[in-house]
């Protein structure tokens, strides 16, 4: 049975709209971050040339009718014999009873909203990560967390939870470079975070947090410029080991025990007491791959850097949580402990650090491997699902969501991170993709296919205000979605196997104006194939 999430345009007075449209244009020109949805002229993204993810070998053009039906006649790869023996003849019809395109100049419209999961992907245009100022650093995050407002309200007691797993390199006492090093959370992108938290919440209380794997956590913070000279508006920076009571003292007023009868690996887990009764909480992971659990993203970075590290560290100078804090890779143990604590006490909001990248972590393995590792993405990703993100993470570093334990259980348990309902807003996924290692691959972990999007025919019939897109997708094809002047309007989830279906739009002015509209199949990876529709 297909999934349908489709979405109607409300009215809005166009003028008016446009101009602040191009407000907002003109001020994030003034800016080096891309954006292949929303940004200015960046909807090339969605123009007739950009058909397909990268990866793959160059599809056919969608508009070429011609050629592209001989190539999958030569290549039988499309699943079809002909376009004349597989279109259904009902469905409306382009110039020889094939799908055509046309180019229409771009309008103003309205973006439709979802009410489904979000991840938003914003790439800086700097060549380097180290190139990256601060003042980009916060307009890159705050546009991709572009709906931060309906998370964070005045009076709440908010906690912010970065990745400072540790300072040092290795045994030789080598440090981490303090920012852009692709295995902690930039300072600067907690900032910014920070500054958007104050002006939602100027009222409220607002913590740091973290445990480090390494310590003591203090010094790592330190470190790291988790200070308040660096920080201003943060009513303390919680160190888990020394801010959760005595060594061991499970009945301290810091901590509070949760009962989880659901519980895959344990009924009962301890957490941080402001943590646990926050009202909202952020977490900040560092873009990296990680041995064993493929991708440590915003659920890890909670579940295993939140435990209280006097209640399951080594010792009570030691906050390392491997001793009581399962981190068994082969039997599964390290995944439930992941889903049950989150489950516990999910956050809220994730804001993804991706600007440097760093595989093969979650540390680097040697002094050398500091600097080959890094990855230079140039990216900050964003979301309220964290399964979402995480999975949108996984696709981002070219790893197969479904080989990732903890993720597989959200799916199984929860229903979620299906990449079918998942939107992805600002740049595509499959065009800021790299390949990441992983450090012990026999581990776990699946690369993704890296390949051409799904075959996409598609024809269009207007009435007015009113649209009616048919198409037809090929083999693999996960959801398709329609956009029109590069603004998102519907998402449709299909199931499985080579489908064909409609999406039904109502978008005001519609039939006063020309409008591009594009639309784009993908298969469960994320790779994709784009193409302009004819209207009629």
């Amino acid at each position: 049975m297909k999934k349908f999430w489709i979405y109607v345009a409300m009215p809005v007075a166009l003028l008016n709209g446009c101009q602040r449209q191009q407000a907002v244009l003109d001020e994030a020109e003034s800016l080096t971050v891309e954006s292949s949805v929303n940004g200015k002229g960046s909807s090339n993204a969605l123009n007739q040339e950009e058909s397909q993810g990268t990866g793959g070998d160059e599809l056919s053009d969608p508009m070429d009718e011609t050629k592209d039906q001989e190539d999958r006649e030569e290549s039988g790869t499309s699943g079809y014999e002909s376009a004349e023996e597989t279109w259904d003849d009902s469905l409306p019809q382009g110039s020889g009873g094939k799908p055509a395109s046309v180019v229409l100049s771009q309008n103003c419209v309205k973006e439709a909203p979802f009410d489904g999961s979000t991840v938003s992907i914003v790439r800086s245009g700097k060549e380097e990560a180290s190139q990256i100022t601060e003042a980009e650093i916060e307009a890159m995050v705050r546009e991709a967390a572009g709906d931060f407002d309906t998370v964070v309200k005045n009076g709440q007691t908010v906690v912010i939870k970065p990745n400072l797993v540790q300072m040092i390199v290795d045994s030789t006492g080598e440090k981490l470079d303090r920012q852009v090093n692709g295995v902690t959370t930039d300072w600067r992108v907690t900032k910014a975070v920070l500054k958007m938290v104050r002006e939602l919440n100027p009222d409220g209380k607002v913590y740091i947090m973290e445990g480090s794997a390494t310590g003591p956590t203090r010094d790592v913070m330190e470190y790291f410029h988790y200070t308040d000279e660096y920080m201003e508006g943060v009513d303390g920076f919680i160190c888990l080991e020394e801010d959760c009571g005595a060594w061991q003292d499970f009945d301290a007023k810091e901590v509070v025990k949760v009962e989880t009868p659901e519980g895959l690996l344990h009924k009962s887990y301890y957490f941080n007491r402001i943590l646990y009764e926050a009202d909202v909480i952020i977490s900040i992971p560092a873009l990296k791959t990680s041995s064993g659990v493929v991708v440590t993203g915003g659920i890890k970075n909670v579940s295993i850097g939140t435990p209280p590290g006097n209640l399951y560290g080594l010792g009570p100078d030691t906050p390392s949580k491997q001793k009581m804090v399962s981190h068994k890779i082969v039997d599964g143990e390290l995944d439930r402990w992941i889903y049950d604590y989150y489950k516990a006490k999910p956050v809220d909001y994730v804001i993804v650090d991706g600007l440097q990248g760093f595989q093969s972590g979650p540390v680097p393995m040697s002094s050398e491997r500091k600097e080959t590792d890094k990855r230079n993405m140039r990216l900050i990703l964003a979301g309220k699902d964290a399964v979402a993100v995480d999975t949108v993470c996984c696709l981002v570093m070219g790893w197969d969501p479904e080989s990732v334990g903890y993720l597989n259980l959200f799916r199984e348990m929860d229903g979620a991170g299906d990449t079918a309902d998942i939107r992805v807003r600002g740049v595509w996924a499959d065009e800021v993709r790299e390949q990441f290692t992983i450090y012990k691959e026999n581990l776990g972990g699946k690369a993704a296919e890296i390949k051409q999007g799904p075959k996409l025919w598609a024809d269009m019939v207007t009435d007015g205000d009113s649209a009616v897109i048919k198409y037809r997708a090929g083999q693999g094809a996960r959801k398709v979605e329609v956009y029109i002047d590069g603004l998102f309007q519907a998402l449709l989830a299909v199931e499985e196997g080579t489908e064909e279906g409609r999406i039904d739009l109502t978008v005001p002015g519609l039939s006063t104006e020309e409008h591009e509209v594009v639309a784009v199949a993908y298969d469960r990876f994320l790779n994709r194939t784009a193409i302009v529709v004819e209207g009629k």
